[in-house]
């Protein structure tokens, strides 16, 4: 097997192993007298420190646990979501558990009700959003989050994967379908606020890769002075569902070196603002789909086991066509393309996304160290 070049993962390494050592202590609880809370987050995507933080969505702050001892290190970004019914009070419980850790804080805010069909939210129309509707729950929700700012660094994916078709806040969808103009205006008066009430909180403008809706994910953009720092989302998706791209590489999905590929097309909005991948994940692999009969072998079989070198990334069919491969080349090229941060959707929901399966899969992080 050819040997690949390591990542620029030193700093975090050595971060790892202090915060290992903070992981294994209880916490002060936040607001208690005695508190050594620190004065400035451990971690950042907004400071100068070239090293790229990887982290990881997990099921439940428990299960993260057990993956961070099955991979054997911290998560850099723990990642959570909520949203404005089911799920509406600011996440102090995933705050806590970034800070034992000296990591970073993902979330995903997103103003719908889960457990209903988006067509039928219209309460939630961007533009309703816009005219102060949400105004309290807003104010109060950024209120929380401004006080745990000093903990751990908060990063917010307000209403992301907007060039989707398949939320209140997307167009295309059935409930009065709202305007990438709408978008906009809905994002810059809730940037406000953000801006008002809580400062130091990193606001992060997050499309989907290839959204499914009708605008490209520049029309929704509301503009350098309006966002933090800039994200995409994107899946190998595999043989999963039916209509599916198939198999994809990391450059297939994030167009990493393609002109008009998303990642480019990012970094041209970013400019100096910071950017990375904030949920990312390939399909699980079945060797059988890649042989003669197999639903790949027509797209890849036919050369992908000739070992076909792409130096300096895939060298081997194992890192073009396995999960744990696919990974690994998708942390090396977001790193070369200058990627802050990189989540992976480390849980099951359409598929089971995460890398504990295997021995080799629960090396992928620490290969990137």
């Amino acid at each position: 097997m050819v040997a690949r070049p390591r990542f620029p993962f030193a700093l975090l390494a050595a971060a790892i192993v202090f915060t290992a050592a903070l992981a294994g202590a209880a916490p002060a609880a936040s607001g208690t007298t005695g508190s050594t809370a620190p004065t400035a987050p451990t971690v950042s995507i907004l400071d100068d420190d070239p090293t790229m933080i990887l982290g990881w969505a997990s099921h439940d702050l428990p299960t993260m646990a057990t993956e961070e001892t099955a991979f054997g290190r911290s998560n850099g970004m723990l990642s959570t979501y909520v949203d404005f019914v089911q799920s509406p009070g600011f996440p102090h419980d995933d705050v806590d558990a970034a800070e034992a850790r000296g990591s970073a804080l993902l979330i995903a805010w997103e103003p719908w009700d889960w457990n209903r069909p988006a067509d039928q939210q219209p309460e939630f129309a961007p533009r309703r959003i816009a005219a102060g509707e949400y105004d309290t729950q807003l104010t109060a929700w950024l209120t929380e989050a401004a006080q745990r700012t000093a903990d751990a660094e908060i990063i917010v994916r307000f209403a992301p994967e907007m060039d989707d078709s398949s939320r209140p806040w997307s167009s295309g969808t059935a409930a009065g379908s709202s305007t990438p103009a709408e978008y906009i205006a809905m994002w810059r008066h809730v940037y406000a606020i953000k801006q008002a009430v809580a400062p130091e909180v990193v606001f992060l403008w997050n499309p989907l890769n290839y959204g499914a809706g009708p605008h490209p994910f520049e029309s929704y953009f509301p503009g350098s002075a309006h966002v933090d720092a800039l994200a995409l989302d994107g899946f190998n998706w595999g043989y999963v569902r039916t209509g599916s791209a198939g198999w994809q590489s990391p450059e297939d999905v994030f167009g990493f070196s393609t002109p008009n590929g998303p990642v480019p097309r990012l970094k041209a909005l970013a400019g100096a603002k910071p950017w990375g991948i904030a949920e990312v994940a390939s399909a699980p692999d079945d060797p059988a789909d890649f042989q003669p009969g197999g639903p790949g072998y027509g797209a890849w079989g036919t050369w992908v086991h000739q070992w076909p070198a792409n130096p300096p990334y895939e060298q081997t069919p194992q890192d073009w066509i396995t999960q744990e491969g696919w990974s690994r080349m998708l942390i090396e090229r977001a790193s070369d393309a200058g990627a802050s941060f990189v989540g992976f959707f480390h849980t099951v929901k359409e598929t089971d996304w995460r890398l504990t399966d295997t021995l080799i899969g629960r090396d992928v992080f620490n290969d990137a160290s």
